[in-house]
């Protein structure tokens, strides 16, 4: 079965997502689940191969802007190794058979090559990373970059900072 996916919203990390909770744009509310009347809720997001529990909320009283935030906020946030200037998107899936699920992507934003990419990450150490450029009419391009496997060569440094990127097979590359 295909899947559609629809952009929700996208947002560099500041320090206030990070250590406390992500401020939702208050002009997408209506593409998340409603409150149905309360002021907070779990709502699930898939990133990677799991799906999150993350507690979306509004303020009882005062300014109503919506936020995912709590235990549940900081624990993905510690799990998926999130830090300032990482990108946060938010996709609505549409599967043909009607149902619905959301996803998450978290990347840092590079400069390869004089290309403006995404590097994507889960939180892994893993030694291979993917880069992916995306083009329009949905065309991307992906590069895997993985550690040399050289005998006698130092293996341990990464190609790219904070072993926070997705890996992929070494043999990826699609456009």
């Amino acid at each position: 079965m295909a899947a559609h996916s629809k952009l929700v919203f996208s947002k560099l990390l500041s320090d206030t997502d990070i250590n406390k909770r992500l401020a939702v744009p208050s002009a997408i509310q209506s593409s998340l689940p409603p409150f149905n009347g309360g002021h907070a809720l779990i709502f699930h997001f898939l990133h990677g191969t799991s799906f999150w529990p993350i507690l979306y909320s509004t303020r009882r009283k005062g300014y109503n802007k919506p936020v995912f935030s709590g235990r549940l906020w900081r624990n993905f946030v510690f799990y998926n190794n999130l830090n300032v200037g990482d990108r946060f998107t938010l996709y609505r899936v549409q599967v043909e058979d009607g149902s619905s699920y959301y996803m998450v992507e978290v990347g840092r934003e590079i400069d390869f090559l004089g290309i403006n990419a995404m590097a994507y990450g889960n939180g892994s150490t893993a030694e291979e990373h993917v880069i992916t450029h995306h083009h329009q009419a949905g065309l991307s391009l992906e590069l895997s970059l993985g550690q040399p496997n050289v005998e006698g060569a130092d293996n341990s440094k990464s190609l790219l900072p904070g072993n926070q990127y997705r890996a992929r097979p070494s043999s990826t590359f699609s456009l």
